[in-house]
């Protein structure tokens, strides 16, 4: 009960101090969280669309059964594919004619345009997967040419990555910059009260019962921190859903990421839990003041 009475004190003497050490944490709190929902969107959509990632080969028309069949059963032997679909030029045009503008444009071709193709159908979203079966059909006597989507996902995850570096490095430096601020802010506090500091000492207090109140000082400034950071996260995403659903109907608090439970219980928990973190280690960090002689 003291100690929390001695921060309250601690507060009151120095409420802009403090205000700059919890607004530091709320800083670090929000980007940290900004960090973690980007990387857990990457994950969500790798592992979405990871099995629909597909190799096209398209086949030359004077290929035969058998070697189009031994082609299949090399294909199917390597470990990285998980379904290998022929696809014949008459299967391919049929698909094709149910919509009506494309059957329009197939009628103006002399006979069937599309050639036979084979898809293959990957474990997972792996450059090196691709490569290599590339590679193989690039050897393959019949084969006309090989296409996949793979390029454009890659373009756009390497611009995500680079999102997710540069955020990891902010969240970094603020992690950095909050626990420093807390340790400053601790610090100033220890040396505005070093004089009851050197009374306790005088009548026998533990050194326990000397620095409780400015750990838990920094703790508390982490846990106002953290709660308010998590609060930042949702409002800012909820300002972008309002916007983009202004401009192109879609709801970001539909997808998955952004589903309640992402603000539920278990990320507050993880938002106060960090933020509790920071102000713990800044507090720890500042106790070598006491022991230095206030």
């Amino acid at each position: 009960m003291r100690t929390i009475r001695e921060v309250f004190v601690n507060f009151k003497r120095s409420g802009f101090l403090s205000l700059i050490s919890i607004g530091t944490i709320v800083i670090t709190i929000a980007v940290l969280g900004g960090y973690y929902l980007i990387n857990e969107t990457i994950n969500h959509f790798m592992n979405k669309f990871q099995n629909k990632v597909e190799i096209v080969a398209f086949l030359n028309d004077n290929l035969s059964n058998d070697k189009i069949d031994n082609l299949i059963t090399e294909i199917k032997g390597f470990s990285e594919v998980t379904e290998v679909i022929f696809v014949s030029k008459m299967d391919a045009y049929q698909e094709f004619a149910k919509d009506n503008e494309m059957k329009q444009i197939l009628d103006s071709f002399e006979g069937n345009p599309f050639p036979d193709s084979i898809k293959i159908r990957l474990k997972n979203y792996a450059r090196q997967n691709i490569e290599k079966l590339v590679k193989f059909f690039s050897n393959k006597e019949g084969v006309l040419e090989v296409q996949y989507g793979g390029k454009d996902i890659e373009n756009f995850l390497n611009i995500i990555n680079v999102i997710k570096f540069i955020t990891a490095v902010a969240g970094i430096i603020f992690i950095i910059a909050s626990i420093l601020v807390v340790t400053s802010i601790i610090n100033l506090t220890i040396y505005a009260r070093r004089q009851d500091i050197y009374v306790f000492r005088m009548v026998g207090a533990t050194e326990t019962y000397i620095r409780a109140p400015f750990i838990m000082e920094g703790i508390i400034h982490g846990i106002i921190g953290g709660t308010i950071g998590w609060g930042v996260i949702y409002l800012i995403i909820r300002i972008i859903s309002i916007q983009i659903q202004k401009e192109i109907g879609v709801n970001l608090l539909n997808f998955y990421l952004f589903e309640p439970h992402f603000f539920t219980i278990k990320f507050l928990i993880g938002c106060i839990t960090s933020g509790a973190v920071l102000g713990l280690i800044g507090s720890l960090l500042s106790q070598g003041r006491i022991q230095g002689g206030y």
